[in-house]
């Protein structure tokens, strides 16, 4: 399962990077959404391959 949270209404396919950090007691990867250097959202994920999938760029 995959949460993401864009703050600003923006589509998170246009997203120019994300960064990941893995918490490895929940079993859950979070990290923020960036466009253009700024931060429009974050999200969380227990799945690798959804992560990869849902931020393809």
């Amino acid at each position: 399962m995959i949460n993401i949270d864009m703050w600003y209404g923006d589509d998170h396919k246009k997203a120019d990077k994300i960064d990941i950090s893995f918490y490895p007691n929940d079993g859950e990867y979070r990290g923020n959404i960036y466009k253009n250097g700024k931060t429009i959202g974050d999200y969380t994920s227990n799945n690798s391959v959804e992560l990869e999938k849902s931020f393809s760029q």
